[in-house]
């Protein structure tokens, strides 16, 4: 991580700090790191959320953000793999965990199923430190206070809640595969993420993701607009390697810059 980037990180996590603070946060909880009982308010918070819509009157733009990987393998199994990939619920990309409704966990995804993207802070913590870091601060983390506020702060500032609104995995002969959701309040971003995957050639397939997207603060579209949209970009990759290597085929190419691979 450069310097550039450990300031905005550093920025974005101290006031997203001080406005868990203002706000009382301790709402939701972390339905992988929690209880039973907060579980059931996380859920039931999911369900209270609201569909965001792009607006074009405001100052904000909205924007598109469209890449191709392409695999060596036939679409009906890239297809699968990248669902079976994005259902596992021990599998991370980069440091994004998906979580799902306690009956809803492994399970194939459902048209109209509601989710998180949690960047997990901890971890990215835990990740950046030094040796010394870790050696004075990293039983902190662990701390089940600390990692309640990291955990606010995560539902609060760096999750986006999404809802599936398209889910096409069975399409007609020469149509492509198409999964698509629309992002809830919560979320930093209104839009929709959708990823496509198209027959090229017998045993040659590509994954499309068309991502668009409008910030709902100015703060997050700096954010986003230096060095966010990167991460983005990386958990794109990291679910397309994942889903190929599940299959052992290759990524024979990429129009994701190289820099914005690996997390």
């Amino acid at each position: 991580m450069n310097s550039k980037e450990e300031v905005i990180s550093l920025f974005t996590l101290g006031t997203s700090i001080v406005a868990c603070v203002l706000a009382g946060c301790h709402t939701g909880g972390c339905p992988t790191k929690s209880a039973t009982d907060a579980r059931a308010t996380w859920e039931a918070e999911l369900d209270r959320k609201t569909e965001l819509t792009t607006d074009a009157s405001r100052d904000i733009t909205i924007k598109r953000d469209v890449h191709t990987i392409v695999v060596g393998a036939d679409a009906a199994k890239l297809a699968a793999a990248f669902h079976e990939v994005m259902r596992d619920s021990k599998r991370h990309f980069g440091l994004i965990r998906v979580d799902r409704k306690q009956a809803n966990i492994d399970k194939p995804f459902q048209l109209g199923e509601r989710f998180q993207g949690r960047y997990e802070l901890d971890e990215a913590l835990k990740k950046n430190m030094v040796p010394w870091e870790k050696k004075i601060f990293g039983e902190l983390v662990e701390d089940p206070g600390v990692k309640s506020l990291l955990c606010d702060i995560e539902n609060q500032a760096t999750s986006d809640y999404g809802v599936i609104a398209k889910l096409d995995l069975s399409p007609k002969e020469g149509q492509d595969y198409v999964l698509s959701y629309h992002y809830l309040s919560g979320s930093p971003i209104a839009g929709s993420s959708t990823f496509v995957v198209h027959a090229v050639s017998p045993g040659v397939s590509s994954l499309t993701q068309i991502f668009e997207y409008q910030e709902q603060s100015t703060t997050f579209a700096l954010f986003f607009s230096s060095g966010g949209l990167k991460l983005h970009d990386q958990v794109v990759y990291s679910q397309t390697s994942q889903a190929a290597d599940l299959i052992g085929a290759k990524i024979l190419s990429s129009d994701i810059p190289e820099a914005y691979r690996n997390p």
